[in-house]
């Protein structure tokens, strides 16, 4: 009986006596473990750091790239001749700015909330729609057809102006105050459009052919004039706004807007 109580002894003292080397095992592979999870949040946390700095620098590489950023602004100044350091000057310090703030501002009044706006003697067509809506509003406007009720008018101009949840065309003749302001094409003409434009706004750029079609096709008959409305989310509009009222300042605002227009709708900025 003593040597069965004796192995009993032996085997209840045995995991005691080999539970310290396996305990030693554990701590080790504990510490690797920290130690290569410390190892990969260090890692993750580097590279974090270069992605977010290369986004970063690509936003900002973009922005430089962009055919309205400051220095291509500087650049088509040059190419239009004109006084650099005056334009230069003018951009830099923001003196336009107001007078841009204003022409947005004065279109919100009249109910633009995006580009490009027409206003056809006063009737609002909203969008870059084809020339033959445009021909249309003009048409009846030389002939003394004009009306401020949308029945009178075709079907696609009565499908623009009779859904208020897609209203784009707006035959109530409204006032637009053109003073101070440079005219393209005949002055005291029997037409006259005011456009509400974003010089980064693709569809601005879109409706550009087809206003240079008006001009031609109504010469001594439409006058175009030009007002600011730069949209918030387009990065570079407001600066391209202001550079072409200092280009406006050297006489050439309209050489200026089409130059950017072209290059644009060619994609042959630089």
């Amino acid at each position: 009986m003593p040597r069965a109580k004796k192995q009993d002894n032996e085997s209840v003292q045995s995991p005691v006596t080999y539970s310290q080397p396996n305990n030693n095992i554990l701590y080790v592979m504990m510490g690797v473990i920290t130690l290569f999870l410390i190892f990969m949040t260090v890692k993750m946390f580097a590279l974090e750091k270069k992605i977010t700095s290369g986004a970063t620098g690509g936003t900002v590489a973009a922005q430089q790239e962009s055919p309205l950023s400051v220095p291509n602004l500087k650049k088509y100044a040059k190419e239009l001749g004109l006084n650099a350091g005056k334009f230069n000057k003018c951009l830099d310090s923001g003196e336009k700015k107001t007078l841009v703030d204003k022409d947005t501002a004065y279109g919100q009044s009249l109910g633009v909330q995006g580009t490009p706006g027409f206003f056809i003697n006063g009737q609002f067509l909203a969008g870059a729609f084809p020339f033959q809506f445009f021909k249309e509003i003009i048409d009846k406007q030389i002939a003394g057809t004009a009306s401020s009720d949308c029945t009178t008018y075709s079907t696609d101009l009565q499908t623009s102006c009779s859904d208020p949840q897609k209203q784009s065309f707006f035959p109530e003749t409204k006032e637009i105050d053109v003073k101070n302001m440079t005219l393209e094409g005949t002055k005291n003409a029997k037409v006259t459009i005011v456009e509400f434009s974003d010089f980064e706004c693709p569809f601005c750029v879109r409706a550009y052919p087809t206003v240079k079609q008006i001009l031609k096709d109504y010469n001594g008959q439409v006058g175009l004039y030009y007002k600011q409305f730069p949209l918030p989310f387009h990065p570079n509009a407001q600066k391209a706004a202001e550079a072409s009222l200092c280009a406006g300042d050297q006489g050439k605002f309209w050489e200026w807007h089409d130059k950017i227009f072209e290059l644009e709708a060619k994609g042959q900025a630089q």
